[in-house]
């Protein structure tokens, strides 16, 4: 099965999975009148930036917009580490699936200290 993401909503269309860690992928713009600019995504994906041109076609009979591009092998998995105009929520966008960290990846907390302050 390819891989691929909606720009829409960052999960992977019917047809497609998500990408993991080195995997090649599109993305994939199924609005009709908007072209998508992805922005700062080169700590995720390369390349970092692009824009994923509309679909063509009407309904049902849509052919979506596509760009190719690939996972880094150490990718930020983190909320908010890129822009996508395909995503209309402040603060987005998140990847439906996103490429699960290494153990090593982590951070467990375990190294943190519980600071306690009296108050007067």
């Amino acid at each position: 099965m390819p891989y691929g993401i909606n720009v829409a909503n960052g999960n992977p269309p019917t047809g497609y999975s998500s990408p993991v860690r080195g995997n090649s992928f599109v993305w994939l713009n199924y609005d009709t009148t908007t072209s998508v600019n992805i922005s700062n995504a080169g700590n995720w994906c390369t390349p970092g930036n692009c824009t994923v041109p509309a679909a063509t076609g009407v309904a049902p009979n849509i052919t979506p917009g596509s760009f190719q591009a690939q996972v880094l092998t150490m990718p930020n998995n983190n909320g908010n580490a890129f822009g996508s105009t395909g995503w209309n929520v402040p603060g987005m966008p998140h990847l439906g699936n996103p490429p699960m960290p290494t153990p090593d990846e982590v951070d467990d907390d375990s190294d943190t200290e519980e600071v306690k302050r009296d108050v007067a």
